[in-house]
């Protein structure tokens, strides 16, 4: 059985090292932030080569907030024009890549104390949920899975269910002895 951290990893980012989303979050509480620096760097070393980046920020409330992303879909994104306009009016340097545009979301997740609801579109939720979050407060949602969705609640659940299967995929891969990179490999 693999360590805890690369069980808790992979049970959080299983859709996105598969590619079916753009990134995926998770906050953790290292016991060790020594290990936890190791731990992180070797993952994203290796996850490197397969267009895959992982960043850290903090939090107030003194928790590590991991951010695992694919680097070509979120500048697929931030090429929609919806996408760019949306982000455009919050400030995000659209015309300057993923990379500008994760430091920007990662200084707002640090320095605001909600976190900032576009966040979601990083992670692949579809625009309009996102906008309908907004525009809702969070509320008068059509249906509630992995987050909340205010339009093609059939197409979201079709997805929700496909990252289900995946994250169990991924887990009995690794429970098996599979390594992270093995798991990517199979996609």
């Amino acid at each position: 059985m693999k360590n805890s951290f690369e069980q808790m990893f992979v049970r959080h980012t299983s859709a996105t090292l598969k590619g079916f989303k753009a990134g995926s979050h998770f906050a953790y509480r290292p016991g060790c932030e020594e290990t936890f620096q190791k731990e992180l760097q070797s993952m994203n070393e290796m996850l490197h080569e397969k267009d895959i980046r992982i960043c850290t920020t903090d939090r107030r409330d003194s928790s590590k907030q991991v951010l695992v992303y694919r680097p070509s879909m979120i500048d697929s994104m931030l090429n929609q024009t919806g996408y760019r306009c949306f982000l455009c009016r919050l400030g995000y340097p659209v015309d300057e890549g993923h990379k500008a545009n994760i430091s920007h979301l990662l200084a707002k997740m640090k320095n605001d104390e909600d976190f900032p609801h576009e966040m979601g579109l990083f992670l692949g939720y579809p625009l309009d949920d996102v906008l309908g979050f907004i525009a809702n407060k969070g509320k008068n949602y059509a249906f509630c899975g992995l987050w909340k969705v205010y339009a093609q609640p059939e197409k979201a659940k079709e997805r929700f269910e496909l990252f289900q299967r995946c994250r169990e995929h991924c887990l009995e891969c690794l429970r098996q002895g599979q390594s992270v990179l093995q798991l990517i490999h199979a996609a």
